[in-house]
């Protein structure tokens, strides 16, 4: 059997370390194809995996469908899988000529995929994502959560198949050193860290963290926001606003993800939808407990009170009493307790059999 999963190729989250997992010791062979140059290409070849670049001019570049099909044929894949909004829409424009199963990941709800564009390219872009979601021989929904949301799209049930992400965890917790690592972000031993790790955009929820953190009276209390994006200028101005600057800072895209969640006491996630936030067990693996919006399939992996905490979206008391519990909590056990857990139940090896096992039986049908 042999897989080409496609992808934009200018994602910086939880898409692309999901596709890039996808690729590590899978049961198949597989390639990768991108639809631009970038960084995310550049970390897939550091990774060994083939990847090829058809890289698009535009979202309006109409040799593209043709340049996906005639490499499709020339291959001899067994299937596509394809992964975001935008390679939806071009698999779509092939699909009556494919002689194979084309798959999709749905990474996020479809109706909040542009809510940043103008308001009448959100409603055209999210009509033709639903509709090449439609199209599709079979879906995957990265949680419970997300096929029952499909399925309120007029999506077929019987062609979504829920299914979690999962990681390579690692046997042990590597030897970072937690003093050192906060040292060079100008953070003590002794304070206690919250950190989030999202891009910058309007569905993350960091608004809603900012006042939260506002709000609390705990003078040791930091909060390493990880990413970029869109809201970048709004968010350092809220933070001047507020007079939060020296409890709150921003680290932009870093490559040392795990040492800097290993570094904090608790994991953020405030987001208003996701699927199944692979940055969960990121921060599962490095034994750190997690503050979670119910979104998603976040209920399939903490137990509240025991290995995090889960609270409603969008709202700022909620947040702030979650934040007060963490910070008066034993974190240490916790996150040992979640770590154990996500190591046993959201491995990749479970991720890439229960793909293998659907691939095959869309296959043979």
């Amino acid at each position: 059997m042999k897989i080409l999963h496609i992808i934009s190729g200018g994602e910086t989250g939880g898409s692309r370390k999901h596709v890039l997992q996808l690729f590590q010791n899978p049961p198949f062979e597989a390639e990768l194809m991108l639809l631009t140059e970038g960084e995310f290409a550049e970390e897939a070849r550091r990774q060994n995996i083939k990847v090829t670049v058809v890289q698009q001019k535009s979202r309006f570049d109409r040799s593209t469908p043709k340049k996906i099909l005639t490499y499709v044929e020339n291959n001899n894949f067994s299937l596509v899988h394809s992964h975001g909004a935008r390679s939806n829409f071009l698999v779509n424009n092939i699909k009556s000529k494919l002689r194979i199963p084309w798959f999709v990941t749905v990474h996020s709800d479809p109706t909040l995929d542009f809510m940043h564009q103008p308001k009448v390219l959100n409603k055209i872009f999210t009509l033709l994502n639903k509709r090449a979601l439609r199209n599709a021989d079979h879906l995957f929904a990265v949680s419970d959560k997300f096929k029952t949301m499909l399925v309120d799209m007029n999506m077929s049930a019987d062609k979504i198949s829920p299914i979690f992400n999962g990681i390579e965890f690692q046997e042990e917790i590597p030897p970072y050193n937690r003093a050192e690592i906060r040292s060079k972000l100008n953070t003590s031993p002794s304070d206690f860290v919250f950190t989030i790790v999202a891009r910058l955009h309007p569905v993350k929820g960091h608004e809603v963290l900012i006042e939260a953190f506002k709000l609390l009276s705990m003078k040791d209390a930091k909060l390493w926001i990880v990413g970029d994006g869109q809201l970048k200028d709004s968010l350092v101005k809220k933070v001047e606003n507020l007079n939060l600057h020296e409890k709150i800072q921003f680290l932009g895209n870093r490559s040392d993800v795990d040492e800097l969640l290993f570094a904090s006491d608790v994991s953020l996630l405030t987001s208003y939808s996701e699927s199944f936030p692979l940055v969960l067990l990121e921060s599962a693996n490095m034994g750190t407990p997690v503050i979670s919006t119910d979104v998603g399939g976040v209920k399939s992996l903490i137990d509240p009170g025991k290995t995090g905490w889960i609270i409603p979206p969008k709202e700022v008391l909620s947040l702030k009493r979650a934040l007060e519990e963490a910070y008066n909590a034993d974190t240490e056990i916790m996150g040992n307790k979640l770590r154990k857990y996500a190591k046993n139940n959201f491995s990749n090896k479970n991720l890439q059999n229960e793909l293998k096992r659907i691939y095959l039986k869309i296959i043979k049908d």
